[in-house]
């Protein structure tokens, strides 16, 4: 009698050994209390917005851009200059990505430090980004995608911390990219 008493008590322990773990596990999940590891640094666009036949007035492979509307000033100088200078910290991969500035109207804003950034005025492409919050840099990836988008900021400190965000975004989707 003995024997038998120990025999299911042994198959309990068994059994709970390998069902508690995956009963705490769907409860962690269910519950929410684990968040997934994230490894953009930019703000995701869920769903990515798709410039379609737009994209025929971008230039081919991996954009860059940031929209001017005429009233950001101080902050689009400083996204502008990081936009230029990532360009430039690409190395070899910068034939794959241009820097533009869009914007509805000729801009008003002061180019000649940034001369790697092109400049395209497209009132439709400005309308179709409007999802986009004002003053934000943002990547297009070669099939016309808008995927991740990042905050520019009045001073050089901060915006060079966003660049670094940018960059780093930017080379892990190039690194995995076979297109563009």
């Amino acid at each position: 009698m003995k024997s038998v008493k120990k025999s299911r008590a042994t198959l309990i322990g068994v059994i709970l050994a390998f069902l508690i773990p995956v009963i705490g596990a769907k409860l962690v999940l269910d519950q929410t209390w684990y968040q997934g590891a994230v490894t953009n640094k930019g703000i995701m666009l869920v769903p990515p917005v798709e410039l379609g036949d737009l994209n025929q007035t971008l230039p081919e492979g991996w954009v860059i851009a940031l929209i001017d509307d005429g009233q950001c000033g101080v902050r689009c100088e400083q996204a502008l200059y990081a936009i230029n200078q990532t360009d430039v910290a690409l190395g070899k991969e910068t034939d794959r990505v241009t820097p533009v500035l869009i914007s509805a109207l000729p801009t008003n804003l002061n180019t000649e430090r940034t001369p790697q950034v092109q400049t395209l005025v497209s009132a439709e492409l400005v309308q179709k980004l409007s999802e986009i919050p004002q003053h934000h840099l943002f990547i297009v990836d070669p099939l016309g995608n808008v995927m991740l988008h990042y905050p520019t900021y009045a001073t050089e400190e901060e915006m060079r911390t966003e660049a670094k965000n940018l960059l780093s975004d930017l080379r892990t989707m190039l690194k995995l990219s076979k297109i563009g």
